[in-house]
């Protein structure tokens, strides 16, 4: 699993390709993709339902309605830029900062999580 580091750099990659809005502030999407990372482990990407897009949708439906839709939409990419990620690390595991950057944002792009949006539930 990539440092956090490592995701905020990813996160900065997409802005820099207007995948995000420069002004997001990602920390908290990926503590809740990290929050039980103690309680299961390496095996949290699996076990827990709140590391697919089903449940990433779900926890942002959860969100205060004053949250603005564009932030839910940038949200989502987030939080599918960091399972992508996390994917590439497990893929990758010898491949450098770089490289996995370069992997995700070729996989983000052909799972097409760059036009991802949220859309409030009626």
């Amino acid at each position: 699993m990539p440092a956090r580091k490592l995701h905020l750099m990813f996160d900065e990659y997409l802005k820099e390709r207007e995948i995000l809005l420069n002004t997001t502030r990602a920390d908290s999407v990926h503590d809740r993709m990290d929050r039980r990372l103690t309680e299961y482990g390496p095996d949290h990407q699996v076990l827990d339902f709140y590391h697919g897009e089903e449940g990433i949708r779900t926890w942002l439906d959860a969100l205060p309605e004053t949250t603005h839709q564009d932030t839910k939409t940038d949200y989502l990419r987030v939080a599918l830029g960091h399972l992508v990620l996390d994917d590439m690390k497990y893929r990758l595991p010898d491949a450098s900062d770089e490289e996995l950057i370069r992997a995700a944002y070729r996989s983000f792009v052909q799972r097409g999580f760059d036009r991802s949006f949220y859309k409030e539930p009626r």
